[in-house]
C-alpha cells in the first residue's frame, strides 16, 4: 500500500468513527430518555397508583409524628376579627351590679366596655314567587283567554339561587344527590325531588356548556399549558378523575371515569 493509499485509508477511517460516535451519541440519548420513562411512577409524578407495573414498591409508610394541640411557641395570635357597629343585628346589654369585693356602690366611668359577639344564622325560609294568570272572557264569542307565561318562566320551577346551591354543593362540593337533596330539603326548605334535582343540573350544564367549550379550546390552542389531575370519588365505590387544564390567561376542570377526552 503506497502513501496515498494509506492516507485515504486513514481519512475513511476517521470519517467512520466520527459517524459511530455521533450514533453512539444519539442512541445514548434515546437510552437514557426511555429509562427515565420507564421509571415514572405514581410515587414520582402525578400518574394515578392504578397505571404503576407490579415491580413498584408500594410507597414507604411515613411514622406518625405526635404534635401537641394548639399553636406553636411564638406564633403570633390570631385573633377573629369583630363585626362592626352597623352590622350587629340585636344588642343585649349586661350591667354589673356588685363588685367582686361586695360593694353594690358603682359608678359610671370612662372605660370602654368589654364586646362578645356571637353569629348565628337564622331560619332559612325560602322566597316563592307566584305568577297569576288571570282569565278573561271575551264579550264577542265568549272563548276564555288568559296571559300566557313567558318562556323563562314557564319553563323553570327554581330559580337562580337553587341553581347556584345545586351547582354548589354537587359539583364543587361533589356531594351525591340524595345528601344534597337532604339539605335543600331540610336546612333551606325547598321540596324537590331527585328528577327536579337532576333537571336543575341539566339546566345548570346548558347554561355553561359554551364558555366552558370556549375556555377549553382557548387553553388548548396556547403554546404553553399545563394539565394534571387527582382523584375524584364517584360514590358506589367507583373512581373518577378530576383533570385541569391551565394556561396564564386560563384554567378549566374536567371530572372522567378515566383520562380526559
Amino acid at each position: 500500500m503506497n502513501k496515498d493509499d494509506k492516507d485515504a485509508y486513514i481519512k475513511h477511517l476517521e470519517k467512520e468513527n466520527a459517524r459511530l460516535r455521533k450514533r453512539i451519541a444519539v442512541l445514548e440519548a434515546e437510552i437514557k430518555e426511555i429509562k427515565r420513562l420507564l421509571g415514572i411512577n405514581s410515587q414520582n409524578s402525578s400518574k394515578p397508583p392504578s397505571s404503576d407495573v407490579p415491580e413498584v414498591p408500594p410507597p414507604p409508610k411515613r411514622g406518625k409524628r405526635r404534635r401537641k394541640r394548639g399553636a406553636r411557641k411564638g406564633h403570633e395570635p390570631h385573633m377573629r376579627k369583630q363585626f362592626g357597629p352597623e352590622e350587629v343585628t340585636k344588642t343585649v346589654p349586661h350591667e354589673p351590679h356588685a363588685c367582686t369585693c361586695g360593694c353594690e356602690d358603682l359608678q359610671e366611668c370612662d372605660e370602654e366596655p368589654l364586646r362578645h359577639q356571637t353569629v348565628d344564622i337564622p331560619p332559612v325560609k325560602p322566597v316563592v314567587i307566584e305568577h297569576v294568570q288571570y282569565v278573561r272572557k271575551c264579550k264577542k264569542c265568549g272563548e276564555l283567554v288568559y296571559a300566557p307565561l313567558p318562556d323563562d318562566v314557564r319553563r323553570n320551577i327554581f330559580g337562580p339561587g337553587v341553581l347556584s346551591l345545586v351547582g354548589i354543593l354537587t359539583g364543587m362540593l361533589n356531594t351525591s344527590k340524595r345528601r344534597a337533596l337532604a339539605v335543600i330539603n331540610e336546612v333551606f326548605q325547598v321540596p324537590m325531588s331527585l328528577g327536579g334535582l337532576s333537571n336543575c343540573e341539566a339546566r345548570i350544564a346548558e347554561a355553561i356548556e359554551k364558555p366552558y367549550n370556549d375556555t377549553l379550546e382557548q387553553v388548548r390552542q396556547q403554546k404553553v399549558a399545563h394539565a394534571d389531575e387527582t382523584g375524584w370519588p364517584r360514590g358506589n365505590r367507583k373512581r373518577g378523575w378530576l383533570w385541569a387544564f391551565c394556561c396564564a390567561t386560563a384554567g378549566v376542570f374536567m371530572v372522567h371515569i378515566s383520562g380526559p377526552l
